[in-house]
């Protein structure tokens, strides 16, 4: 199935079915694949989506795409920055999907992306979603997702 999403999305004929990439799409998505581990679903939070839009604007900015930026800074400096204190944190990156599917599927065979996706210490998520690539002229979407839990 992946490899005919792939051959219709060169051809530029996606299948009706074929979700499009966005902040809320990703948030669904994810929280379903929450729901079949019985975990809670994650939600957004605005100091976090605000930290996920100013990290794609830095690698854009920048031209890199990396989870630690060229000059070692890390991605959780953007979750200060937006006044999100927390305990823990976590980042997921993806970059050339044309479709949910394809891109939920590749965080779910990814180990390190799963275990975000499917953390029990992770309440919170910020979504940031930009056409091509921080680094060149490309297909598909560009996703940033911020994970965090703040102190209660």
């Amino acid at each position: 199935m992946k490899r005919l999403l792939l051959v219709l999305a060169a051809l530029g004929t996606l299948p009706a079915f074929a979700a499009e990439i966005t902040p809320d799409s990703v948030l669904a998505a994810m929280n379903e694949q929450r729901a079949q581990f019985g975990l809670r679903p994650l939600r957004f939070d605005p100091r976090l989506t605000a930290a996920a839009g100013d990290r794609m604007r830095d690698m854009e900015d920048q031209g890199y795409w990396a989870h630690v930026a060229p000059d070692g800074r890390s991605p959780f400096l953007w979750l200060k920055v937006r006044h999100y204190d927390f305990r823990t944190a976590g980042e997921n990156l993806a970059t050339g999907f044309e479709t949910l599917e394809l891109l939920v599927n590749g965080w779910m065979e990814s180990h390190g992306h799963r275990e975000n996706i499917l953390s029990t210490s992770y309440e919170d998520c910020g979504i940031a979603v930009i056409d091509g690539a921080t680094t060149r002229r490309a297909a598909g979407k560009s996703v940033v997702v911020m994970f965090g839990s703040a102190p209660h």
